[in-house]
C-alpha cells in the first residue's frame, strides 16, 4: 500500500495500528485504496513479534512464546503443581455443571451470507427396540442409538487453534496449508489439547456496572476487569481459566435471534490484560466472549485472532454462569477435558466447578 493511500489518525484505536488508516474506508490496515492488492505474506518481520490487528499488514507475530513448533500454547501453564494448589480450594464437595444442555434449536451463529451452515441435529433409532428384532433368545434385549450430525462449534465448546487463523497462518505461525486435509487437521487438532484440572476464577463484569445484563456492542477493558477483581477480592494468575459473566445467558433458548447476533464482550485491550496474565482459557456466558460489533469495523474477530491465534489462549463459549455466579464464589476447581477427535477444529465441553 502506498504511502498517498494511508493518513496519520488521533483516535483511542489508532495506537494499536501503528496510527495507520486508509483514506478509502476509515478501516485500519484496508488496502482498499484503489490500487492492486499485494499480497504481503510472510508478514513483514520488524522483530515486535506482535499481532497488531491488521491481518496480513501486521508485523511477524510468531514463533510463539512458548517456542518453535509449539502445538500446546498456553496449555503449557498447566502444571501438577499448580492442579496441587487448585485442589486445596474444594471446601463442600459440590459439583456446579457449567454446560448448556444442547438441543435442536439451541443458539447458533452463522458467518453472514452462510446462514444454516451450523446446525445440530439428532436423530434417535429405536428399531433396536422393535417387537421383531431383539437380541437374545432368553432376555429379549431392546436398544436404542442416536446418529448425531452437527458443527462443534455450537452449545457449550472450547476452541482449539486450528480454528483462527490470521492470514492464512494458525498458531504459531503454521500456514493452512502445511497441515489442513478435509479428514482431520494434521496439526493443531484439538485432540492434542492438554486437560483442566486447575484453578478457575468468575469475574462478574455486569456487576461492576450494577446492571443484571450488559448491552449489545458493550466494550469490556481492562479497568472493568481490574474492578471485578477488587470487588470481589480476586486475582487472576497465570495458568487460571477465566470466566466472565456478562448477564447475556440468559437469553439463551428465550431470546435466540438477540442471542445470536451483537453481544458485550471483552475489547482488544482486555484480551491482552488477560494474555499477558498468562491465563490458559478465557470463557464467557456469550456465543463470541468478544464484543460484537467490534471496536473496528471491517476487522471482526480480532481478540479471537490474538488469543487463539498469536497466544495460544483457549476460548470456552456459551458457558452458564448463573449457578456459580449464585454461590458467590470466585475461585474455584475447574475441571474440563475436551472429546479426543482427532484433528478437529473444537470439542464439545462440559466444564465443572468444583466447590
Amino acid at each position: 500500500m502506498s504511502d498517498s493511500a494511508v493518513t496519520q489518525v488521533s483516535c483511542d484505536l489508532a495506537p494499536r495500528y501503528g496510527g495507520i488508516m486508509c483514506r478509502a474506508c476509515d478501516v485500519p490496515g484496508s488496502t482498499n485504496s484503489g490500487e492492486e492488492d499485494v499480497d504481503l505474506e510472510p508478514f513483514a518481520n520488524t522483530g515486535t513479534s506482535t499481532y497488531d490487528g491488521t491481518g496480513k499488514n501486521s508485523p511477524q507475530w510468531w514463533p510463539s512464546r512458548y517456542g518453535e513448533g509449539d502445538e500446546l500454547g498456553a496449555g503449557n501453564e498447566l502444571s501438577p503443581q499448580l492442579t496441587l494448589e487448585a485442589i486445596q480450594l474444594v471446601r463442600e464437595g459440590r459439583v456446579l455443571e457449567l454446560a448448556r444442555v444442547l438441543e435442536f434449536g439451541a443458539p447458533t451463529w452463522s458467518p453472514p451470507g452462510k446462514e444454516g451452515a451450523r446446525w445440530y441435529h439428532q436423530l434417535v433409532a429405536a428399531h433396536g427396540q422393535m417387537d421383531a428384532m431383539p437380541l437374545g433368545e432368553i432376555n429379549d434385549m431392546g436398544y436404542m442409538e442416536e446418529h448425531v450430525s452437527q458443527i462443534y462449534h455450537i452449545g457449550t465448546h472450547l476452541d482449539g487453534f486450528g480454528h483462527i487463523g490470521i492470514g492464512g497462518r494458525y498458531y504459531n505461525g503454521l500456514h493452512y496449508k502445511d497441515f489442513y486435509a478435509p479428514a482431520a487437521l494434521n496439526k493443531l487438532g484439538i485432540h492434542n489439547v492438554r486437560p483442566w484440572v486447575s484453578r478457575g476464577v468468575l469475574l462478574n463484569i455486569a456487576a461492576v456496572e450494577g446492571v443484571d445484563m450488559l448491552t449489545e456492542g458493550f466494550v469490556i477493558t481492562p479497568d472493568h476487569l481490574e474492578k471485578a477483581c477488587e470487588l470481589q477480592d480476586v486475582e487472576v494468575r497465570r495458568g487460571d481459566a477465566v470466566i466472565l459473566h456478562t448477564g447475556y445467558g440468559a437469553l439463551w433458548m428465550v431470546d435466540n435471534e438477540r442471542y445470536n447476533n451483537d453481544e458485550p464482550g471483552i475489547g482488544w485491550d482486555a484480551a491482552h490484560w488477560l494474555s499477558d496474565r498468562r491465563v490458559t482459557v478465557v470463557g464467557a456466558d456469550t456465543w463470541a466472549i468478544e464484543v460484537l460489533p467490534g471496536e473496528v469495523a471491517g476487522a471482526p474477530f480480532v481478540v479471537h485472532q490474538h488469543l487463539l491465534t498469536e497466544t495460544g489462549t483457549h476460548l470456552l463459549e456459551n458457558v452458564k454462569t448463573e449457578e456459580l455466579l449464585a454461590t458467590g464464589r470466585s475461585e474455584f476447581l475447574f475441571i474440563m477435558a475436551p472429546v479426543k477427535t482427532k484433528g478437529s477444529t473444537s470439542s464439545m465441553v462440559n466444564p465443572l466447578a468444583v466447590l
